[in-house]
């Protein structure tokens, strides 16, 4: 972990933490993935989630603004920087992996900046984090990190900081989970939320234990289950959704209730075990609302002319795509993927030869027809151009780069759903909606405004045939409005207005008497706090360079089935 250097540096980064000590309160942050005021407001007045009313009443409260598109791991990391994906480089949950048009899941190395937790640790305070969403591998900090959904097992290295705790974790929680697989069926829903019990019963003791026998300054957990059952169960709970099941509701309606219940009663818990004059904040990634529609964007590209298929040849008893997934089912079925077979050559130094050809074997990119398509999807509302001398098989020359971009941007916003109604209102260029050093990993053109029924998916299989599907179990989709929440002494109670989730950890840092980086996109929420006890002040950024983790491919693996078991990856 990179620390701070000379004598004046360490010298005031003790006298900080002495100050920070002696004057400032110590800070629990609870995640609550995918809450939003809308949903939980109502369940209070049914009398549900009666800490999280209460803290409410007595708090300070918002909206909290996500980034855009509003996607979890980039929300997330912008919580933990304080900075836009322009600067951290974290747009979605996978990469490009270049000179292919293959894919691979990102880690807590692709972030580009110190985490609030590290800087902390370079002023001698201590963290704690629970399945804080892209900390796998574990950085190293002064205190304990416990991994997250992109952690492949419990037994792949880094799981915990520091790799010790690993033991401790075994031993005392020895069923301890990382996450769970969706529900899309009815006779899974009860085992669903028996997953969904386990995780908030064994994250609860670790919860507890973490809080009740560790020294800590600031301690953030996230909560994952909201953001679970209301991507797969909204249309059943919600009696507002246009796809109403007014029958499973009434059938299982109470039970699902009953895991928001137990969710309000770890925070109750959380409550109970801050120290006294310990300030604790909300905060979720972003919102959630009904959906209706699937949308598949290389679909769209296709019947618009932007991306070209192979076309089977005349004579040809089977298409290429036919040949290609036999070959892809008999590798399959000898345990072998496209990214185990690059794993295995780079260990024999023939990862160059094989990556030139390893697009054949990949189900999304064999299948189309690379030297006719400008442009193609491959993650979360976003759109990439074909571009000559970047991509491997380039078909568009820069000069003719703003004239392509104009065409997505004008025919975008003309796509109609089933019904006739607009879909997307807003698209930009990356230029336009990011700004930093890492801008040129964002994606050509991205989606940033489009009504909340659907949900644009890109497939890394092969690629659907309609345009629009019904959204059927995946009927809950983000918004780019959480919620934030602040209670304890040093808080002002009372609405807070125009909040944004780069804002969370300068207003961390100021609320517990430490300098904030200037390079911060974020600002302190002054409105949230006493004015007396959030005095901000600023310090010079430092240079910082994450290295890159390599996952194996067993990894690699094991990430994307958890990411398509979660829906996002097709």
């Amino acid at each position: 972990m990179p620390t701070e250097t000379g004598a004046g540096q360490a010298a005031e980064a003790a006298e900080t933490a002495g100050k920070a000590r002696q004057v400032r309160a110590k800070t629990v942050v609870i995640g609550l993935d995918g809450a939003t005021w809308t949903l939980l407001d109502r369940l209070m007045a049914e009398g549900h989630l009666p800490t999280l009313a209460r803290l409410k009443r007595e708090g300070a409260w918002g909206s909290l603004r996500s980034v855009t598109p509003p996607m979890t791991a980039t929300a997330w990391t912008s919580f933990m920087t304080g900075k836009s994906p322009g600067k951290h480089g974290v747009y979605d949950w996978t990469e490009p992996v270049p000179g292919t048009y293959l894919y691979r899941p990102i880690d807590s190395t692709r972030v580009q900046s110190r985490t609030i937790f590290e800087l902390l640790s370079g002023h001698q305070l201590r963290a704690a984090t629970v399945n804080l969403p892209l900390t796998w591998p574990a950085r190293p900090i002064n205190g304990i990190a416990v991994g997250d959904m992109l952690t492949p097992t419990k037994e792949s290295p880094g799981f915990t900081w520091p790799p010790e705790f690993k033991q401790t974790l075994d031993q005392q929680i020895p069923d301890y989970r990382i996450d769970t697989h969706l529900c899309d069926r009815e006779d899974d829903l009860l085992p669903f939320l028996d997953r969904l019990r386990h995780l908030l019963d064994r994250r609860g003791q670790l919860v507890r234990r973490l809080m009740e026998q560790e020294q800590w300054d600031l301690f953030c957990t996230v909560w994952v289950e909201m953001d679970r059952m209301q991507h797969c169960l909204w249309h059943i709970f919600d009696p507002l959704h246009p796809n109403h099941d007014a029958a499973l509701a009434a059938k299982h309606r109470p039970a699902i209730l009953a895991i928001y219940d137990l969710i309000d009663l770890r925070v109750q818990e959380m409550v109970e075990r801050a120290p006294p004059g310990a300030n604790i904040v909300f905060l979720s990634d972003h919102g959630f609302k009904h959906c209706r529609y699937k949308v598949f964007l290389n679909t769209w590209l296709a019947e618009q002319g932007f991306l070209k298929f192979h076309e089977k040849q005349p004579g040809a008893t089977h298409t290429g795509r036919q040949r290609l997934q036999r070959v892809r089912q008999t590798l399959s079925a000898l345990g072998l993927d496209t990214r185990r077979i690059l794993d295995g050559a780079k260990r024999l130094g023939l990862d160059g030869v094989l990556r030139r050809n390893a697009d054949q074997l990949s189900r999304f990119a064999s299948d189309i027809d690379w030297s006719q398509t400008r442009a193609f999807c491959h993650g979360t509302n976003a759109i990439r151009l074909n571009l000559k001398g970047r991509e491997p098989k380039g078909s568009v020359d820069p000069q003719e780069a703003a004239a392509v971009v104009r065409e997505l941007k004008e025919r975008l916003t003309a796509m109609r759903d089933p019904e006739g109604n607009p879909v997307i209102q807003k698209v930009l260029t990356r230029e336009e909606l990011y700004q930093g050093p890492e801008v040129a990993g964002a994606a050509d053109v991205v989606i940033a405004d489009h009504n909340d029924s659907v949900w644009f998916y890109y497939s890394e299989g092969e690629i659907p045939s309609r345009i629009f599907e019904p959204s059927g179990w995946a009927s809950g989709n983000h918004t780019p409005h959480g919620l934030f929440l602040a209670w304890g002494p040093d808080v002002r109670p009372g609405p807070v207005e125009g909040a944004h989730i780069n804002d969370i950890s300068p207003t961390l840092l100021a609320a517990m008497g430490l300098p904030i980086p200037d390079d911060m996109d974020g600002a302190p929420l002054l409105d949230a706090f006493l004015p007396q006890r959030l005095r901000p002040r600023y310090r010079s950024a430092e240079a910082f360079t994450a290295r890159r983790h390599e996952s194996s491919g067993a990894e690699t693996a094991a990430i994307e089935e958890r990411l398509r078991g979660l829906g996002y990856l097709q």
